[in-house]
């Protein structure tokens, strides 16, 4: 399970937890709301694990606000993850072998035409041996 770890740690860098990842009536709604994985042995002999994982995030726009959208744009969610992935995969000792994108929007409130975006990240990763 420590690949499992090191994925959610490096993802939650990428993406800016610390900093974006909070909810409150002053800012935008922005949250992993989904972390599902696959993991199986990649080599028997030195017991490396590969992962397949789907991480899902929501951003919406601060509830009281009159903003109709997020401020935060999925571009520029997705090249902050794109201009830092291998780095940071490198660093915890992974290797990224394959990364896709899904994107939809989502009415949230058809009075006020507030729209939230739903985004999901599937990564396969391994483990680095040396």
């Amino acid at each position: 399970m420590e690949l499992v770890t090191k994925v959610r740690r490096t993802m939650k860098e990428l993406i800016n937890a610390g900093k974006n990842l909070k909810t409150s009536r002053d800012v935008d709604v922005f949250t992993q709301i989904a972390f599902d994985y696959n993991l199986s042995a990649m080599t028997y002999g030195n017991n490396r694990k590969s992962g397949t994982f789907a991480i899902q995030y929501l951003v919406s726009p601060k509830p009281d606000s009159t903003n109709t959208a997020p401020v935060i744009t999925y571009d520029q969610i997705i090249t902050k993850f794109e201009s830092e992935r291998a780095q940071a995969f490198k660093d915890e000792g992974l290797i990224l072998l394959s990364c896709s994108y899904e994107q939809s929007d989502i009415v949230a409130d058809p009075v006020t035409g507030s729209v939230s975006l739903s985004f999901t990240i599937n990564i396969s990763v391994t483990e680095r041996t040396r």
